[in-house]
């Protein structure tokens, strides 16, 4: 380098050579800190210490094998907080974040944080950190101890727990409890302790020494008349003995204490105290007064009680017995008050006078009975004495042998008991076999008739207008009826003949031992004419009789059933198609019959099945407004049932079973109403500029339940605070009968009320075929009223229907609802309708319901006009 003097290269190179061994310096300074650290590692690792370290500034973590063994963190998963964040709880997810940078900030600290390991066990931690400056790179350094606690305080709060329930126990101890030390001082008490010494509360504390509660006794000489001072020494005295003692103290104001005192001694016998307990045992001992009292009255009781009472021992001779004993089983007194007399002479005299029925070997009889005696096992039975008295005779082991003997005489009641069971098996109003008494007769002579192999008919007879009867004349005159039908049944049928009413006016005979079904058939016949003589009613006047017939089932074993309760439904089937081919007649049952009502059990499984699959969907009518264009309002909603044949159901050839059955009405009613919400999203995304409106039916049985606007509301998604369901709600027209309305007009109005004011609209389905209040059609929250098809159908040739409908229009106009004509087929009935002012119409002349996959195509048609029958002009 030019212009450098040989002074200058030598100071360079002193130069250039500390820069080289000061770099080597930091190296070997930095290599032995790693080497110190890994050594400070490996051995905190030996010991099982997790540690870790962090470099403040440049935030690299690193974790000992430890750290992560307790913490369940693999070996190959990078060190990061994240991850311990995430593994800790909850609730100390917060303040553990900020407890360590206040550490950091101090320079070290101590934190406590739970942590759930990868097997989902929860951790307890105790971590220390200390934060170092690195004095090779000058880096602040953290270094953590992470110590598992989670023995440690699942042991303190174990220690707790236990604590806690000795306090408890302690407290809750109907008898006073004290502990002393060697020195006499109170160590544990509980309130009850002081409440039975009557001391007080502030006397008792811990380290209170015994004389001084003593002195409160003392003073109030409970200890005799004796001076305080020497009364206290003497119990001091006793007391430093640490001897077992138990004693009873009565107390001036007359009550008992008995009080149990206990040394305490560690395992070399050294003491360490007593324990004592105190209980007030006046009760007790009152009580024990009282029971020798109740022993002499019971030992005058048991002599003087109506049953037969013996005692013997476990050799079976008698220790025991009363005056009813031998009064009972007239047992002479010299048989007990022999000496030795036992059970079995007892026995023995029975037998021989043949009180135990009649036998050839008394002795054998005498020897089975002792062996049953010498069981010693309870025993309860009884027993008719041959003079027609029975016997309850109950026995009862003693714990020292033997066993004790009660007789009763129960021969009242057992007759009585025999009364209430007739009368349980007896129709109280006519004297005839009730339901279960004549269910079991029908038991017992079907199964004669398969022995005997005979015909057995049933045959159910109901009364027609019974209720009539009722109705006009009261329940007197009815009752007087039904008792003359007995009577005329009881007449006309064979005393082998099984009668029996089931309840109001339905009667029942069982016709065993026929040879034909002809037979039955007369017998029917016979009571059909019994039957239609008049009957008085027992009120004056001249309609003090009644005209009344019956309808009667037959039923026929063993073609049409071999088991009671199948005859009985037959041929209550049977009745009932008699009932319904105009009655006062007889039928027999036919298999067409129970065909019958199994396709309807069958159509109920199926309907349930098919809500349950989802298996219903749901086909819209359109309702168009009537006027020029006829625009298109919106669509009423119907039922449909695919088939697997690929038919169609409609709701009609359903509707009864759903009818029939609230629970399917609900959830059908529910189906529906969640299918017609998605509906109408659907349109309103659709044709957002389009009002249309679906129309759904409500059974008259989802009125049976309350609530129903707020089951329809959840079905419906509206019982939200936000505005899209009141707009969803809006689109929702809830079509109801007059007859659904009229069941309970005020919680209907209730219910529509509810749902009116969340913007729901109403319609009166159906409307003139039903009976309905105008005053409450004034009240109800109706919307519209829709005109049934039967007043449609003959509209232009029937100048009655017209009337009917100018009138519904007109009515409807007048209470502001609007009116819907359903069922319009013909272009006349349109243009009519039109011309009387009604609002809207629906019907096969516009469009039969559509399944859901048409609705698009239809309004696309009423957008080009296409769906205007010919011929209309408006």
């Amino acid at each position: 380098m030019p212009g450098l003097t040989w002074a200058g290269w030598i100071a360079a190179a002193i130069l250039v050579g500390w820069g080289l061994w000061e770099r080597r310096r930091a190296r070997w300074a930095e290599q032995l800190l790693a080497e110190e650290k890994n050594r400070v590692s490996e051995l905190f690792d030996r010991l099982s210490i997790a540690h870790w370290r962090r470099d403040l500034d440049t935030g690299e973590l690193w974790w000992s094998p430890t750290f992560r063994r307790l913490h369940g963190i693999a070996d190959d998963v990078p060190a990061e907080r994240e991850r311990i964040a995430a593994m800790l709880h909850p609730e100390d997810r917060p303040h553990l974040a900020r407890d360590l940078e206040a550490a950091y900030a101090a320079g070290g600290g101590e934190v406590h944080y739970r942590l759930y390991r990868s097997d989902g066990e929860l951790r307890y931690f105790l971590l220390r950190t200390v934060v170092v400056t690195d004095t090779v790179q000058g880096h602040r350094q953290v270094y953590g101890i992470n110590i598992d606690i989670t023995d440690h305080v699942r042991l303190e709060r174990t220690l707790r727990e236990r604590t806690a329930y000795l306090e408890a126990i302690v407290q809750q101890l109907p008898l006073g409890l004290s502990v002393f030390d060697a020195s006499l001082k109170l160590r544990l008490w509980n309130e009850r302790f002081g409440q039975i010494l009557d001391l007080p509360a502030e006397a008792l504390r811990e380290g209170v020494d015994f004389g001084d509660l003593v002195r409160y006794p003392a003073e109030r000489g409970e200890y005799g008349p004796i001076p305080v001072e020497r009364a206290i020494q003497e119990r001091r005295a006793l007391a430093l003995k640490f001897e077992p003692h138990r004693f009873e103290r009565e107390r001036p104001d007359g009550r008992t204490h008995l009080v149990i005192g206990t040394p305490i001694r560690d395992e070399t016998g050294q003491v360490l105290g007593f324990a004592s307990t105190y209980t007030d045992i006046t009760v007790q001992k009152q009580e024990r007064a009282q029971l020798r009292q109740a022993l002499d009255l019971l030992r005058t009781l048991v002599q003087n009680i109506p049953a037969g009472i013996s005692m013997v021992d476990g050799d079976l001779r008698l220790l025991y017995w009363n005056d009813r004993l031998l009064e009972m089983l007239d047992l002479p007194r010299e048989l007990f008050e022999r000496p030795g007399a036992s059970l079995l002479d007892v026995y023995r005299y029975n037998a021989e006078r043949g009180d135990y029925g009649p036998t050839a070997d008394p002795e054998a009889m005498v020897a089975a009975m002792a062996a049953r005696a010498r069981r010693f096992e309870p025993h309860e039975f009884e027993r008719t004495r041959p003079n027609g008295q029975v016997l309850h005779i109950r026995g009862q082991p003693l714990a020292s042998g033997g066993y004790v003997t009660v007789y009763t005489d129960i021969t009242e009641r057992k007759a009585a008991a025999a009364e209430i069971e007739r009368l349980a098996r007896t129709d109280p109003l006519t004297g005839l076999y009730n339901r279960l008494a004549f269910l079991d007769v029908l038991e017992h002579e079907i199964s004669a008739s398969a022995r005997d192999g005979r015909m057995l008919a049933v045959l159910f007879i109901d009364l027609d207008r019974f209720k009539s009867v009722n109705d006009r004349f009261g329940h007197e005159a009815g009752d007087a009826v039904l008792r003359e039908t007995a009577h005329r049944l009881r007449e006309r049928l064979r005393s082998s003949d099984w009668i029996g009413r089931l309840g109001g006016d339905e009667f029942v005979a069982a016709l065993p031992g026929l040879d034909h079904a002809e037979a039955a058939a007369q017998t029917a016949q016979s009571l059909l004419e019994a039957l239609a003589a008049p009957y008085a009613t027992g009120t004056e006047g001249a309609a003090a009789e009644v005209e009344i017939s019956p309808s009667i089932g037959i039923a026929l074993y063993p073609q049409d059933g071999t088991r009671a309760s199948d005859l009985l439904r037959h041929a209550d089937l049977a009745m009932y198609q008699a009932k319904k081919t105009g009655g006062a007649r007889w039928h027999f049952y036919t298999d067409a019959m129970d065909a019958a009502v199994q396709r309807q059990l069958a159509l109920e499984q199926g309907l349930r099945a098919a809500i349950r699959d989802k298996q219903l969907i749901l086909y819209a009518q359109p309702i168009h407004g009537l006027t020029p264009s006829l625009p298109l309002l919106g669509f009423e909603l119907l039922v449909r049932w695919p088939q697997p044949d690929g038919s169609v159901l409609a709701a009609g050839a359903f509707i009864d079973v759903i009818e029939g059955r609230s629970e399917l009405a609900e959830a059908m009613g529910i189906w529906v109403a969640r299918q017609a919400k998605a509906m109408v999203e659907t349109w309103m995304q659709t044709w957002p500029d389009r009002q249309l409106r679906a129309s759904i039916n409500l059974s008259a049985r989802q009125f049976d339940r309350p609530d129903l606007a707020q089951r329809l509301c959840c079905a419906l998604g509206c019982d939200g605070d936000s505005s899209e369901p009141q707009r969803l709600l809006e689109r929702i027209e809830l079509e109801v009968t007059e007859s659904a309305i009229m069941g309970d007009p005020r919680a209907a109005k209730g219910e529509l009320d509810q749902l009116r004011g969340l913007g729901a609209r109403c319609a009166i389905d159906d409307f003139g075929t039903g009976y309905s209040s105008l005053a409450y059609l004034k009240q109800l929250p109706i919307d519209r009223l829709k005109i049934d098809r039967t007043f449609i159908r003959d509209l232009e040739h029937d100048p009655d229907d017209a009337a009917i409908v100018a009138a519904a229009i007109d009515l409807a106009h007048q209470l502001s609802r609007d009116t819907v004509a359903e069922g319009v087929e013909t272009l006349q009935q349109l243009q009519m309708l039109r011309a009387l002012g009604c609002d809207a119409v629906q019907g096969y002349l516009l469009s039969a319901p559509m399944p859901p996959d048409e609705i698009v195509r239809y309004v696309e048609r009423v957008d080009r006009s296409e769906h205007l029958p010919l011929g209309w002009s408006g």
